[in-house]
């Protein structure tokens, strides 16, 4: 019987599975392709947001403490200028994100490997952009936040109530001087009798008369702060002028709001409200600030504290007079005593023409003696109305000549700058009460925008130099809005272009 032989059979395969692999292997390649490329857009835009929250965690901690003010100091304290330390900072950390810095070994076998092929930054807003604007806006934002309207809205009615009586503009010293002037002159080249001579030329006689708004005005010449303060109780400190922001000038600008909204409605007394807080003045002063009465700068401007409390110290005193003078001459009884009394000394001089300008000077003196006690009762911690009213008044007409020498007890309960004293205000202001801190809020509230927010920005950096140890820091280094392009390749092949828009407020 005849054994059967099996051949071993040899494997093929056709040419239609040979397509068919052939179209499932670039299915294959095109869908691995893709997912990289998916992946690398994933890494591109995880590396890239996580750079920018980076780098805006690394606002200045000292100005935030201090100032509640977020911003990035973009020169690192290398001191360099334009943007170059930004963009190795965002460059430094987008590579350290991908994973693969651009000096790492182009030869890998990771397929999603990629790096920071290209960076540019397209918009950066500058803490000092549009006259401080970007600076003005976050402490703006800051204070709504923390603070209800209600300080501001009674503000702004004080302030409005200030400028329909004139008091900042309204200069009485020419009606004083020209009267005072009519009486120097009596007192010089005598006065007319009414009668004539045998020659028919007027009789003069001599005017001697002794009036008491003399003892008042001679104090108009001593120094104003030997007058309302007390002696030993004023800082001496002062500032390097050629430091400060305001005097060095501003060396980078940036691109503004970008689109964003500014600081609405009422936002320079919000402002105002914000300089009240962070600022010291005479009342608080600011122990460890390059300045201690700070409010009082950003109102004068001058580089040391004397001179910045003493040119306050004048213009309240001026608006004081002014609120005075108003109420003395549409007060019945007050008109009324004072021209009686410059009746009997006319009369005892025997010189009745000389009456009515002897009542306006003792009106005169009567309400400078009032001011330099108000003045004097603010700088204690007590709260004048801006206009004052019979009740509120505190000179008799012969208790006025020892006004020089009369002491205001202190207040030692001031109440805080915070939210509790603030109430505290609210209440004395609904009441038609001011302390000195309202009165420099509307002297700042007259003050031109722009100047009042140069000379903030002045104290916070000059500060922030001060306390940090860092005497490089610029206000116009500070960022806090920022707009970027960044391209990332894979080393593979293919890139991704990620734009990131990043702001504070």
């Amino acid at each position: 019987m005849m054994q059967a032989h099996h051949r071993p059979e040899n494997g093929s395969i056709t040419i239609y599975m040979t397509l068919t692999l052939a179209v499932l292997l670039s299915l294959f390649t095109a869908l691995i392709e893709s997912a990289r490329e998916r992946a690398l857009w994933v890494m591109a835009y995880t590396g890239v947001d996580m750079a920018v929250y980076s780098v805006f965690a690394e606002y200045n901690r000292q100005l935030f403490e201090e100032y509640d003010l977020l911003l990035v100091d973009t020169s690192y304290g290398t001191g360099e200028k334009g943007r170059r330390a930004l963009e190795n900072r965002l460059s430094f950390y987008i590579d350290e994100n991908l994973s693969s810095g651009n000096t790492a070994d182009m030869i890998t076998s990771d397929l999603t490997s990629s790096f920071l092929a290209d960076l540019t930054i397209e918009d950066l807003s500058l803490a000092t952009d549009e006259n401080g604007l970007i600076f003005q806006r976050q402490a703006v934002e800051f204070m709504k936040q923390k603070y209800g309207v209600g300080y501001v809205e009674a503000m702004q009615k004080e302030f409005s109530k200030a400028e329909k009586n004139e008091l900042f503009t309204k200069n009485i010293a020419p009606e004083r001087e020209s009267n005072e002037s009519i009486l120097d002159d009596a007192k010089e080249n005598g006065v007319e009798t009414g009668e004539v001579d045998e020659d028919g030329n007027p009789i003069v006689e001599k005017a001697e008369f002794e009036n008491p708004a003399d003892t008042v005005n001679a104090a108009r010449s001593l120094g104003i702060l030997s007058l309302v303060a007390k002696e030993g109780s004023i800082s001496n400190k002062a500032a390097n002028e050629k430091t400060l922001l305001s005097k060095r000038g501003i060396d980078k600008k940036g691109s503004g709001l970008s689109g964003r909204d500014g600081a609405g409605g009422l936002k320079k007394l919000w402002f105002e409200m914000y300089i009240r807080e962070h600022c010291g003045n005479y009342l608080y002063p600011k122990d460890d600030g390059v300045l201690s009465y700070q409010m009082e700068y950003i109102i004068s401007g001058h580089n040391n504290d004397i001179d910045n409390l003493k040119s306050v110290v004048t213009r309240l005193l001026l608006l004081r007079e002014t609120a005075n003078v108003a109420h003395l001459f549409s007060d019945p009884g007050k008109t009324a005593q004072a021209e009686a009394l410059a009746l009997s000394i006319a009369t005892a001089a025997g010189l009745p023409v000389i009456t009515e300008p002897l009542k306006i000077s003792l009106m005169f003196a009567w309400a400078y003696a009032e001011s330099v006690w108000d003045v004097r009762s603010l700088l204690a911690g007590k709260k004048i109305p801006l206009i004052k009213t019979a009740a509120d008044w505190h000179f008799s007409l012969e208790g006025m000549l020892g006004f020089a020498s009369e002491e205001v007890e202190a207040d030692d309960s001031l109440p805080d700058k915070g939210t509790s004293g603030l109430t505290e205000n609210l209440q004395a202001i609904s009441e038609g009460k001011l302390g000195y801190e309202e009165y420099l809020i509307l002297f700042l509230t007259f003050e031109a925008e722009g100047k009042v927010t140069e000379r903030m920005m002045d104290i916070a950096e000059a500060d922030v130099r001060a306390h940090s140890g860092d005497y490089g820091f610029c206000l116009d280094d500070c960022m806090d809005h920022l707009k970027i392009e960044a391209t990332v390749a894979g080393r593979r092949g293919g890139s991704c272009a990620v734009t990131r828009d990043f702001s504070y407020t």
